[in-house]
């Protein structure tokens, strides 16, 4: 199976941004799970719009979920290192471990759904010249 890297990289940006977007206007006292789940969707669903089928939308959809929470994952813990220290940055590492995990099922879902809806799209239809 080809991948087609434009639709992985369009996802994992939305992703990234989304989740820098929650990380710094939720608390981490008051995230919920759907708080977490939210960018891993939005950027599973555009992976997934970008290529068409459910299958293939599912594939970019999850690498493009996976690769975003990763590159947030180490940013984060990186920051957390500098202001919080070693012991707090580790715990959220780990933290952040198991929500990448959780993100990568749902942004594949939604990644399915998102090439699912572009193969179900009408197509444009083309204006003929009638024949006198």
């Amino acid at each position: 199976m080809e991948i087609n890297w434009r639709a992985v990289i369009t996802g994992f940006l939305t992703a990234f941004v989304l989740g820098l977007l929650v990380a710094w206007i939720v608390p981490p006292m008051e995230m919920s799970g759907l708080a977490q789940a939210f960018p891993g969707l939005v950027g599973g669903f555009v992976a997934g719009y970008m290529v068409v089928g459910a299958g293939r939308g599912a594939v970019h959809g999850g690498l493009a979920t996976v690769l975003g929470g990763l590159v947030l994952l180490i940013v984060l813990g990186v920051a957390g290192t500098l202001f919080a220290g070693v012991i707090p940055a580790l715990t959220g590492f780990a933290l952040g471990l198991f929500v990448l995990i959780a993100q990568a099922i749902p942004g594949a879902i939604a990644g399915a759904i998102g090439g699912w809806v572009k193969g179900r799209r009408e197509p444009t239809r083309e204006t003929t010249e009638t024949v006198r």
